[in-house]
């Protein structure tokens, strides 16, 4: 068991799990990060980048882990400020694709995520001061057929078609 969080998940290590979230569409001129708990973190993300990622409170219901159709992650955030949902309503009114990153870091290593999922926003909902997310980890409507397009530069034989 070398994996440093399944570790973690295993004992009672004094080692703490920092969930987060990064929310991005290609509207917004940067993208929106929040991670959960009391104190901000700068955590370093897939593709080398450290951005700061700010304290909010937020619930995940991970989903089921079964062969059903309904991979859905849901996320409750805290929209005390409005800050999320004025945003989300902008990609909808601009009928924009946003995606979210959610990772897990530990506490004790911050510069690379330790679990990671990329998702699709499918639906959201706003009830007093929180925001609801329901997000797919799989988009199969979203996704491209055939996902591998043949261009000239991987089939030199399609010009003379």
């Amino acid at each position: 068991m070398s994996n440093p969080i399944a570790i973690c998940y295993a004992s009672a290590g004094s080692d703490m799990i920092i969930n987060s979230i990064e929310a991005m569409c290609s509207i917004w001129p940067d993208s929106i990060r929040f991670c959960a708990g009391y104190d901000d973190y700068i955590l370093g993300t897939e593709d080398g980048r450290t951005p700061l990622f700010t304290a909010m409170g937020f619930e995940e219901a991970l989903p089921s882990r079964d062969n059903s159709a309904f991979q859905n992650l849901l996320i409750g955030l805290d929209n005390t400020n409005g800050l999320v949902q004025q945003k989300l309503e902008e990609a909808r009114a601009a009928e924009a694709r946003v995606t979210i990153a959610y990772r897990r870091y530990l506490e004790s290593d911050l510069s690379y995520p330790q679990e990671r999922m990329h998702l699709s926003l499918l639906n959201r909902q706003y009830e007093g001061d929180t925001a609801t997310l329901t997000c797919g980890l799989f988009d199969l409507l979203g996704t491209e057929y055939p996902r591998r397009k043949l261009t000239a530069a991987i089939a030199p034989g399609i010009i003379f078609i």
